[in-house]
């Protein structure tokens, strides 16, 4: 079974290399995507113009499942330990974490269309940083974020702007194909309405991710 396994891995690795043209053209499909679309990053073009209706609806279903992870804890105590015991040094780096992972949730929010990154992403970024901060130095002051800044309403708008600007996008390409060639190819302003999608899927996204986990460590309690 082993031998068997090596001999499949070379197989895979003869074809990938043998396939491959560093040198070649682009295909032409792709080529028609870039030049339509006008946004360097191909996967956000393809996820945010050519495949928007897949998009829209995994953002569906992760909003049920945010939603039912709330629910299925809903009947669960709440864990009443509030001691919360951490070094100091640990302390000052999930802080550090915390900023820059803000940092890296704007740029791969913004700049997703040119370059690796995008509304996901950012999104799961962002809810690392703020979970390990929680989990490392206060998880009741990291709760409170979520209150100051409403993101509870910010989540609900983001989603109702994701279907405002999906239906625009699939209902009216060839203006968002105007707004897309308006900006010169690889700008920042270059996107249209993607960089929006992406902000807005970006804070969707961490609402949904941080309201799961502080489900859990409710229940649970931090480490």
């Amino acid at each position: 079974m082993r031998i068997a396994g090596i001999i499949a891995l070379i197989a895979i690795f003869m074809i990938v290399l043998f396939s491959f043209d560093p040198f070649g053209s682009i295909p032409e499909p792709i080529e028609e995507i870039v030049n339509r679309v006008n946004v360097p990053n191909l996967v956000t073009s393809v996820y945010l113009e050519t495949r928007l209706y897949d998009t829209i609806f995994e953002i569906i279903v992760f909003t049920i499942t945010a939603l039912g992870v709330a629910s299925l804890f809903t009947s669960l105590p709440v864990n009443s330990d509030e001691g919360q015991q951490v070094f100091g040094t640990v302390t000052v780096y999930s802080g550090g974490l915390a900023a820059l992972s803000i940092t890296l949730f704007l740029y791969v929010v913004i700049n997703g269309h040119i370059s690796p990154g995008g509304g996901f992403v950012g999104g799961v970024v962002l809810a690392t940083g703020v979970v390990t901060y929680g989990l490392t130095s206060s998880f009741r002051r990291a709760s409170l974020h979520y209150e100051i800044f409403k993101v509870n309403i910010l989540e609900n708008v983001s989603l109702i702007l994701i279907f405002a600007f999906s239906c625009f996008i699939i209902i009216f390409p060839e203006v968002h194909a105007q707004i897309l060639s308006e900006a010169g190819f690889g700008s920042v302003f270059s996107g249209g309405l993607i960089p929006m999608m992406n902000i807005l899927i970006g804070i969707k996204v961490y609402a949904g991710a941080w309201k799961m986990s502080s489900e859990f460590i409710d229940r649970r309690g931090t480490l």
